[in-house]
């Protein structure tokens, strides 16, 4: 009977100091929020494409008590492990089967870890883009909001997320592109509601409740973008259209997964792919890719949804701005051609 009692106490404390590592995990990864955080970073599928690892391996590595290594050399969790996974999903809601609660608490993975996805390259053979309805005189055709409200650019604003609930500089990228639109006599409805403050883990759950009034108010919406800033070296966001330097533009187009429907997941493919191959006709390298990933992102609220990540924290607001007068030409030459 002691030594039963030894034994427990044994555990009790490595289970104890186990869930006192992922503690730290959890906490390293909220502070990492300060930084550059992609709107995307959040989860990128169930696999990461450099090393294959899950995503719940990430928080497990090289832990003592939570991984084995079987006989061929992959590490996989023992019953100490699985008994922490749970007490985890117990307090933060986090279940390591499910990417989708990890996206949920928007504990953001590393901006270099790549995805999954599938890259859009070959934009030949479009699939059919719905024809835009009447629209009644004055009313708005195109709705922007912004998910990460408080995302700003370095260069020009010396912060990469402006504080304590104040709007970033992706809130002036969005006015660039209502005034791109204007001049071509297009309504922009842009919604400006703090999303990511006081709480940056439930900025997601916010903007679908904004995204859902959106709707609702004005049927005559037939674009929605979530605009955003990416995370990345300049390098490999910026490029030079008509002689003045532009933020690149990467379209994320959410699929959904088996248990979480994402219903217009193709016709929200098929209006990114129209978008890039007008772009790619025009202004070349205005969009870097289209990226698919398995989750939702407010896309399945309307058909023609789609989360645009504009530069990154290491390009200049102007260059953000540049980017949508840009893309509001495109967007006003699809919207003029499917009437």
């Amino acid at each position: 009977m002691q030594r039963r009692k030894l034994l427990w106490a044994s555990k009790r404390r490595i289970f104890i100091n186990v869930f006192a590592v992922f503690l730290l995990i959890a906490t390293l990864y909220q502070n990492y929020i300060e930084d550059s955080v992609p709107a995307s970073a959040s989860a990128y599928g169930n696999q990461f494409v450099s090393t294959h690892t899950k995503w719940y391996e990430v928080l497990s590595y090289g832990i003592p008590g939570i991984e084995t290594v079987n006989k061929d050399g992959a590490k996989s969790e023992n019953g100490m492990g699985q008994s922490v996974f749970n007490m985890i999903r117990l307090v933060t809601n986090i279940d390591r089967q499910d990417i989708r609660s990890l996206i949920r608490a928007e504990i953001p993975v590393l901006a270099t870890v790549k995805t999954t996805t599938a890259i859009a390259s070959n934009t030949s053979a479009l699939p059919n883009f719905d024809k835009i309805k009447t629209i009644p005189k004055g009313k708005p055709i195109v709705a922007l909001y912004h998910t990460h409200t408080a995302e700003s650019f370095i260069p020009s604003s010396g912060v990469a997320h402006a504080p304590g609930g104040q709007t970033g500089e992706i809130v002036e990228v969005g006015d660039a592109l209502v005034q791109a639109l204007a001049q071509k006599n297009i309504v922009t409805l842009h919604d400006k509601t703090i999303h990511d403050y006081p709480s940056f883990m439930k900025a997601y759950g916010k903007s679908e409740e904004t995204v859902t009034r959106i709707v609702k108010e004005n049927p005559s919406i037939e674009m929605i973008f979530d605009v955003h800033r990416d995370a990345d070296k300049r390098a490999n966001v910026v490029t030079t259209i008509q002689g003045k330097n532009v933020a690149q533009i990467m379209i994320i187009v959410a699929q959904g997964q088996a248990d979480l429907p994402q219903p217009h997941w193709e016709e929200n493919y098929a209006f990114a792919k129209l978008i890039k191959t007008k772009c790619d006709a025009k202004y070349p390298d205005l969009i870097k890719s289209i990226q698919l990933v398995d989750w939702r992102y407010n896309q399945h609220l309307h058909p023609h949804a789609l989360l645009l990540e504009v530069g990154s924290q290491e390009t200049s607001l102007e260059e953000g701005e540049q980017a949508m007068f840009l893309l509001g030409d495109i967007l006003s030459e699809i919207i003029q051609e499917n009437k």
